[in-house]
């Protein structure tokens, strides 16, 4: 969540050829970009949400590898929290949720600029980092779900962190601690998570199936959305790690690429076992490429009704 100012020097090094001793748990080489793919304006638009503590920036290298594979620049908006520690829910619902419907103005001009004539998404895909998973989960389920296709948590604090409890802030106190049963001091993650007594959908229009004593919002003819976690183990900012897991994600046949180090270790929710900080951890041209796989996962055609 928070800045580590040494490991970023490393990582750019090691990814710039400026430190030539990287040791071998450093990145692996970086993607290759050079034979890029013509912009297909019938991809779905994606928002990038970053963590507690970082900014846009978390999201550059991702960014230009989803270009150089066909996504049309205009379709790829990077968000900024300010600040950058703030509550969720106000992230939500006056930050992401209108930067959503400025993405979807956004792609509209560049698809007609282009003289694309084919069916244009009316949705958005979801990126997040962090603490960025919770305030992009709450604007699911509590703002516009039928604008989500799918929606991605990188090392989320899903169910919050007992890490960030020596930084207070608006969005810090919102996921401290971790796995929180009070709905007095935590009522946001009673909200998204329910407590062991009381359960509710953590992936309300999921296409993957609940725990058998929840009571599954199902997906609709508007509302139907892929949620996909990764997570890192040991990760310094996020305690438990565990924290990361949500029930009812998946629902759909993922394609790991060859060489990406990652297991899934229950129905949508991967496990990336590259040597890698959580700061960082969206840079790594490995978790790129698996991104890039779950991105592009076709949904399935049949769903509950």
């Amino acid at each position: 969540m928070m800045q580590n100012f040494c490991y970023r020097v490393l990582l750019i090094g090691c990814m710039t050829g400026v430190i030539l001793s990287c040791s071998s748990s450093s990145f692996s080489p970086a993607l290759n970009s050079s034979a890029k793919a013509l912009p297909d304006y019938s991809r779905t638009p994606i928002l990038f949400i970053h963590g507690s503590g970082l900014d846009s920036k978390t999201w550059k290298p991702m960014i230009e590898h989803l270009v150089s594979t066909g996504y049309p620049t205009e379709y790829l908006s990077a968000i900024d929290l300010i600040p950058n520690d703030g509550s969720n829910v106000r992230a939500a619902s006056e930050m992401i949720a209108p930067a959503v419907e400025s993405l979807l103005t956004q792609t509209q001009v560049a698809a007609n600029r282009a003289g694309f004539k084919g069916k244009r998404s009316q949705e958005v895909d979801l990126v997040s980092h962090s603490m960025g998973a919770v305030s992009s989960r709450w604007y699911i389920a509590k703002l516009k779900p039928e604008r989500v296709r799918t929606w991605i948590a990188i090392a989320g604090a899903n169910h919050g962190t007992n890490a960030i409890c020596p930084f207070p802030s608006d969005g810090n106190s919102e996921i401290c601690p971790a796995f929180a049963t009070s709905s007095t001091k935590n009522p946001l993650q009673i909200a998204l998570n329910g407590t062991p007594t009381a359960p509710v959908d953590e992936t309300p229009y999921g296409l993957g199936r609940d725990h058998a004593r929840v009571k599954s919002i199902l997906p609709n003819r508007t509302r139907r959305i892929l949620y996909f976690t990764v997570r890192i183990e040991p990760d310094r900012w996020i305690k438990p790690e565990n924290s990361a897991v949500i029930d009812g994600a998946g629902g759909a046949a993922i394609a790991i690429p060859a060489g990406v180090p990652v297991k899934e270790t229950s129905p949508g929710n991967y496990l990336f076992q590259a040597q890698v900080d959580h700061d960082p951890l969206p840079q790594h041209p490995d978790l790129i490429r698996f991104v890039t796989a779950l991105l592009t996962t076709p949904h399935p055609q049949e769903v509950p009704l």
